[in-house]
């Protein structure tokens, strides 16, 4: 199962993988990592398509050099399409920056959208079908909730397992939860609402990779994390299922129930 990270700051932050830390666990993710961020209000994805910890993976140098307010980052374990930088995430367009963890009717969605963003489609998997699905939605309602809202009643119409996605449009961080009921307990998200600190760097533990996440800056910044897991000891928010977290610039939250 594919596992997402997002983080929105004040100020622009520094999210450091140490692939030292991985181990075994991390093989149950190896189809595929990316990163995206903001460089001047502009998207930018980085992304490869085989395991982050490959010793051919640029994550451990290019998670050094990268900074901004908001970060998704993703490792994938694939439903549909093979290991392929086109079918890592996350996927950008225009202005949006999109990663999923689940899994949807690609067929369904594909004979609903619409030929300026299925032309736009470059890979094989159901999630960026399902991202230019949300576009499309979020374009007809003019509304960016009501887009989404609309989005995921269709899917759920038909097959799927994990609606779970981070979108960022480069100034708010949306996050949303759903899943088929009997796989609730696998479709976690989580969120951290960090205070400013004076102590030492910030280190995250994942227990799903065994990774150390390390933020140099994020320890003297306001910020929110949005995790697939709990990754600190501190007061994780667990995201309520069928809704979606609203983030704003301001660091101000929403949680809004759609399903």
């Amino acid at each position: 199962m594919c596992r997402l990270l997002g983080i929105i700051a004040n100020k622009p932050v520094d999210v450091e993988f140490s692939l030292e830390r991985f181990r075994r666990l991390a093989y149950e993710n190896p189809d595929g990592w990316g990163i995206g961020w903001y460089e001047d209000g502009e998207p930018r994805i980085f992304k490869q398509g085989i395991p982050a910890i490959a010793y051919e993976s640029k994550l451990p140098s290019l998670s050094k050099e990268v900074r901004s307010k908001v970060i998704i980052a993703h490792v994938r374990k694939g439903t549909e399409g093979g290991p392929s930088e086109q079918n890592s995430h996350p996927f950008k367009y225009k202005n949006w920056i999109f990663a999923h963890n689940g899994s949807v009717d690609r067929n369904n969605l594909l004979s609903i959208l619409v030929d300026k963003y299925k032309e736009k489609i470059e890979g094989e998997t159901d999630s960026e079908v399902y991202f230019y699905w949300i576009l499309q939605c979020i374009e007809e309602e003019g509304d960016i909730i009501k887009g989404i809202e609309k989005a995921v009643a269709e899917v759920v119409r038909k097959s799927y397992k994990g609606l779970n996605f981070l979108l960022s449009n480069g100034s708010t961080l949306f996050a949303f939860r759903y899943s088929d009921p009997s796989l609730r307990a696998r479709y976690t998200l989580y969120k951290l609402e960090r205070k400013p600190s004076k102590h030492e760097p910030i280190e995250f533990l994942s227990k799903e990779t065994i990774a150390l996440i390390r933020s140099k800056s994020l320890k003297g910044e306001k910020a929110v994390l949005i995790c697939s897991e709990k990754l600190t000891k501190e007061k994780w928010t667990e995201i309520g299922f069928g809704n979606i977290l609203i983030v704003r610039p301001d660091l101000s939250t929403e949680e809004v129930k759609i399903l």
